[in-house]
């Protein structure tokens, strides 16, 4: 479908699929049907959604599979178990019908059920070689026994989902410096936006693993699966990935309820640090007491990935907010429109990746701010949002981008709640807006370690309505805020110079700290046996 409207814009709009993958021999296969819009080069893509009763009695019609009309004939509309509008190819007319009993007596007749137990049977001894349950053993008896590569570095982000934040950072310091050090950077799910110079690995292969077994270094800002003890050659530098507002570590009550084993399993894991990063005191007195790191273990050096916000900062005050970053440019932002990052805080449990409802109405902020401003919203790494289809250019979809520092850099205005994201973009001196209309039920629930209203590095909104209010009114308010917002920043940053990355390599992979600093720990007295 195409359509013209008086700005000129041509709008194109088709309805895609995405087949859902159904064994052999099942007599229909099902597609989800999506809606595609594009104007002027920008596409976006949404969900269809409907009540069950919209599509009773559908009119079905003919279908032309690439597969020839023996897969089938007819598409049926139907409805999900997760409401989502979607197509079934059903098999209605003779020919089809007939391919499809032909195939079920080729894969149900008694040889083709044997062949099924056997692969069955192949499939679930590979599966066990493959499970973690079989890797981590082997990894801790036989692969901690190899001996190190010398100037080896495994690096992770984020559990391996992305190529950013302080090992990234730490990454390309090494780099500009010319050391001499082999890296490996781990992925999960996809090697996508890694770098091209690096040894890439899947999380969890065997290639990982041995990696990490040999490896001089490990560093990371999240953790290191904790089933997988650390040689003891290797010295793990933790950068962390931010400072804290809710209870962390031993003082979480989800910790303090579990059973002796599962908090001997965090203790272990922790227990593996040698270096752990910190940017303030408030981290000392929070990260460092909640998982229990001596004096000893702690760099007061910041956060390497903040040294471009400080690098940012300072040119935006010499030169001028303009030209932005490249990538303004290359997310197809408007330099007279204002760019307002929303970036919530995680809220789910351990497990996997699941989409999230965002508290935020971004269709609503659309149609009030889209004029002036542009909306990017970033899922937490361990989540997903669905969003509404938007005008162009009102709403952007940044939560797959990689490094977080680069979309803090060219931001004008932050709106999160609870995220650590907001003691980093503090250090850019640009207004903040927490939007926390659940704030003293989460204070509750998950514990904090300062009071959020006193401390603020901008106004608290407890409603959608304050939240547009403030953005309405952002010059008054960011005045108002201006000297609370750079006392948040020296509080909570007051070891963010500009200079951490170059900091922690020194201290980190230089040759006398790279032999003085490793200690013992039980995992290590257990390697090899």
């Amino acid at each position: 479908m195409v359509r013209h409207d008086g700005t000129g814009i041509t709008w194109r709009a088709r309805a895609d699929v995405a087949r859902r993958l159904r064994p052999v021999g099942v007599r229909d296969t099902a597609w989800d049907a999506r809606l595609t819009v594009e104007a002027d080069g920008v596409r976006s893509v949404s969900d269809l959604f409907a009540p069950r009763d919209q599509v009773a009695g559908a009119v079905r019609f003919a279908a032309r599979p690439r597969l020839g009309r023996l897969a089938g004939d007819t598409w049926e509309p139907y409805i999900t178990v997760k409401d989502h509008f979607a197509l079934r190819l059903a098999a209605r007319r003779r020919p089809a019908r007939t391919a499809h009993r032909l195939i079920r007596y080729a894969t149900h007749f008694r040889p083709a059920r044997k062949a099924k137990l056997l692969v069955r049977a192949l499939r679930g001894r590979l599966d066990r070689y493959r499970s973690r349950g079989f890797k981590a053993p082997a990894y801790n008896t036989w692969l901690t026994r190899l001996p190190v590569r010398r100037g080896s570095v495994v690096f992770e982000s984020h559990m391996g989902t992305c190529y950013g934040d302080s090992p990234r950072a730490l990454y390309e310091e090494i780099r500009r410096q010319g050391l001499k050090l082999h890296a490996t950077w781990s992925y999960d799910p996809s090697p996508a936006g890694f770098p091209d110079g690096a040894r890439l690995v899947r999380r969890w292969s065997w290639r990982y693993l041995w990696a990490l077994a040999r490896a001089e270094y490990w560093v990371d800002n999240q953790g290191f699966p904790q089933h997988l003890r650390k040689p003891r050659h290797t010295t793990y530098l933790q950068t962390w990935h931010g400072s804290a507002y809710k209870r962390m570590g031993f003082d979480e009550t989800r910790v303090r309820l579990q059973n002796a084993p599962q908090r001997e399993r965090l203790r272990q894991a922790v227990d593996r640090f040698d270096h752990f990063l910190v940017r303030s005191e408030h981290d000392v007195n929070t990260l460092a007491r909640a998982y229990r790191l001596p004096e000893e273990r702690l760099l007061r050096t910041g956060y390497p990935r903040n040294d471009a916000l400080i690098a940012e900062r300072t040119r935006a005050e010499t030169e001028g907010r303009l030209p932005r970053p490249p990538l303004a440019g290359e997310l197809g932002l408007d330099d007279h429109k204002k760019t307002v990052l929303y970036a919530p805080t995680f809220r789910g449990g351990p497990g996997k990746q699941r989409k999230s409802r965002l508290r935020l109405d971004v269709r609503e902020f659309a149609e009030r701010f889209g004029d002036t401003h542009t909306l990017l919203v970033r899922a937490h790494y361990l989540e997903s949002a669905r969003l509404p289809v938007c005008p162009p250019g009102t709403v952007v979809d940044v939560s797959r981008h990689h490094d977080v520092s680069e979309l803090l850099a060219i931001t004008d205005v932050l709106v999160t709640d609870y995220s650590s994201i907001m003691f980093d973009f503090a250090l850019l001196d640009r207004p903040v807006v927490l939007f926390a209309p659940d704030l003293e039920a989460y204070a509750a629930e998950r514990g904090s370690y300062f009071d959020l209203r006193e401390q603020a590095p901008g106004p608290v909104a407890a409603t959608q309505e304050e939240l547009f209010a403030a953005l309405a009114e952002l010059k008054k308010s960011d005045t108002r805020y201006a000297d609370q917002r750079r006392s948040f920043a020296e509080k909570f940053g007051a070891h963010d110079r500009g200079d951490a990355a170059r900091a922690t390599v020194a201290a980190v992979f230089g040759t006398a700290a790279s032999r003085g600093v490793r200690h013992t720990t039980d995992h290590d007295r257990g390697a090899g046996r």
